[in-house]
């Protein structure tokens, strides 16, 4: 036993210094977008899509919960996998409480491949505890038959599904079978399996997308926030569930501010993790000083995460404003590079910001604690 954990320690090691290889892709068009910020309107599309399918069904998801949004996803998968349609599934399966063993072992049964990138019955307690403060797969991707992929911040339960407000995108077009690149990476890293054919696409739009994806100890999404943040000329808008950014973003938020560009950022007064209330009010006070605007919400929990500049570049994903997701998560996110997706991106952001109270300089600092103490207590939470 001693010798099967010593040797479950030196592997957990070599992943920590050997990280995953993520491809790397170039804008490409050819593509139509669709997006909402209703978990009710994209699952039912999503069942629509599934029910067409005609060859592959991919999925790389942080969340499964086997209530009344998991099990329509898991029926409607079976129903295709019984129609002869291939199936894999890479799923977190960390802290998911909702989705117990034999959700999936239906699945397994059915012909469908599932892989855990978590295993508890299997994973060795200094393994476990690694796995959660180190990286956990955050990617909510899905694509069908090579030429259909989805992403955003909703997973398969109830709660995203019917209580939250999120924002959700479709693809169709050669940028889906850069989303599928992306699965086989997590697919061959994680669940050990080999790749699949590639399946050929046809152009069937005009949206010019970029698919972006993360590994754990990646600086990819510090070096592209801080690139977007420095070419924006008039604004620059940004919601997220969470704040608690790298030091190199939260300079190019101010920097951006100092040269006059309009920056906002969205996030709710509450979010659903307690600790992460009191980091984002941290920064409130600070980011108001150095000319950002910030506004919060109050009404239905909206977890979306996505940003827009200029009309001209724009974001949507799985990607928090926070370190975790920056440093340490496996990723994922949509770049939009042509205008009428950048709209579509503003306007969704403009009518949650139409909702909001706007923080002013009278938002109190939190009393009693030095900048010492605040900067300590940062990366705690940072941490957590």
């Amino acid at each position: 036993m001693q010798k099967h954990k010593l040797i479950s320690l030196v592997l957990l090691l070599l992943y920590w210094l050997c990280p995953a290889q993520v491809p790397r892709f170039e804008p490409v068009g050819g593509n139509t977008l669709w997006m909402t910020k209703s978990g009710e309107e994209y699952l039912n599309r999503l069942l629509q899509d599934i029910d067409a399918a005609r060859t592959t069904i991919e999925m790389e998801y942080y969340w499964f919960d086997a209530d009344k949004a998991g099990k329509l996803v898991r029926d409607a998968l079976v129903k295709k996998a019984r129609e002869g349609v291939k199936i894999r599934i890479l799923v977190d399966n960390f802290i998911t409480p909702g989705s117990p063993e034999f959700y999936f072992e239906q699945m397994r049964r059915e012909g469908m491949q599932v892989a855990y990138v978590h295993n508890l019955e299997k994973m060795c307690p200094g393994k476990a505890v690694a796995s959660f403060f180190g990286y956990r797969d955050h990617r909510k991707i899905v694509v069908i038959d090579g030429r259909i992929a989805y992403t955003g911040g909703i997973n398969f339960n109830n709660q995203t599904i019917y209580v939250w407000k999120d924002t959700q995108v479709r693809i169709e077009g050669p940028a889906a079978a850069q989303m599928r690149a992306l699965f086989e990476q997590g697919w061959a890293d994680l669940a050990d399996g080999s790749p699949a054919p590639e399946i050929p696409v046809e152009p069937v739009g005009t949206a010019l997308v970029q698919t972006v994806g993360t590994v754990s100890r990646d600086t990819t999404l510090t070096h592209l926030y801080v690139q977007k943040l420095a070419e924006a000329k008039e604004y620059f808008y940004l919601q997220t569930p969470y704040f608690g950014p790298p030091p190199q973003v939260l300079q190019a938020l101010k920097d951006a501010a100092a040269r006059g560009v309009d920056v906002r950022l969205l996030f709710p007064e509450k979010c659903d993790w307690g600790f992460m209330n009191s980091l984002t009010r941290d920064y409130i006070p600070e980011l108001i000083a150095s000319g950002i605007r910030v506004f919060v919400f109050n009404g239905v929990y909206d977890h979306s995460k996505l940003f827009v500049s200029d009309d001209r570049i724009a974001s949507c994903g799985t990607v928090n404003l926070d370190g975790r997701s920056f440093h340490t998560n496996w990723e994922d996110a949509l770049l939009f590079h042509d205008r009428e997706s950048a709209l579509q991106v503003k306007e969704s952001y403009l009518n949650v910001q139409a909702e909001c109270i706007e923080m002013d300089a009278s938002y109190p600092q939190a009393k009693g604690l030095s900048k010492a103490w605040r900067k300590f207590l940062r990366k705690i939470y940072r941490i957590l």
